[in-house]
């Protein structure tokens, strides 16, 4: 499934990112967007209103598939590879990141969808794994947008600084590309603004190491 031709750019500031362009092979791109549902599907989960006993007010319209039975058999099939010892160890490579761990409970994964008017307001991603107790080392996004248009579509990817006062880069959802963050307290990140459905694949790295502790 690996396209050995990718693309690849590093960030370095304010945290590492790793944007790899054409990471899979087409016809997997492709087979992923003919199986991908309809925004009715009743497959599909909405947003969740409470977090944690607190009104969710970091994300609105976003929908979401985990778990793999209810996911179309082929993009299923994709993220079992995604989170498998083949694609963390070429992560690995990739990031130079070592001792990574597949989450083999996929928490944090899967299909999602950022429809017309939704947003993710910029935030830090939650650092130890509520069930092993591991670090949540990396947090991966792989877009299937056919098309974009930033001025047309917006949908960006925005990084922020370590005390959220500016904004460093923008990264568009662009169709095969994956990125990587190292995830951190001030991995800042966010999607203010979407104007078109904006397809992605989720799913996050480990490491067998402390952390802040922080499970949301």
């Amino acid at each position: 499934m690996i396209n050995e031709k990718m693309k690849l750019t590093k960030i370095t500031d304010p945290y590492p990112i790793w944007v790899v362009d054409d990471i899979l092979d087409e016809d997997v791109i492709s087979k992923m967007k003919t199986e991908w549902l309809d925004n009715d599907s009743d497959r599909w989960n909405t947003t969740r209103t409470i977090v944690a006993g607190k009104e969710n007010i970091l994300e609105r319209k976003m929908l979401n598939i985990s778990k793999k039975e209810d996911m179309p058999e082929y993009i299923a099939s994709v993220c079992e590879f995604l989170h498998g010892e083949e694609f963390t160890n070429k992560i690995e490579e990739i990031t130079g990141v070592a001792g990574l761990i597949s989450d083999e409970t996929m928490r944090w994964s899967g299909m999602r969808v950022m429809t017309e008017g939704s947003y993710q307001l910029i935030h830090s991603d939650a650092r130890e794994h509520p069930e092993n107790g591991l670090r949540k080392e990396l947090t991966c996004l792989l877009y299937l947008n056919d098309d974009y248009n930033k001025d047309r579509d917006e949908g960006c990817l925005e990084v922020w600084n370590d005390d959220m006062t500016e904004r460093v880069y923008e990264l568009e959802p662009i169709n095969n590309r994956l990125v990587i963050f190292l995830n951190s307290d001030t991995s800042y990140h966010g999607v203010p603004l979407v104007k078109k459905d904006r397809k992605a694949i989720t799913f996050s790295i480990l490491k067998n190491e402390e952390s802040s502790g922080r499970q949301f």
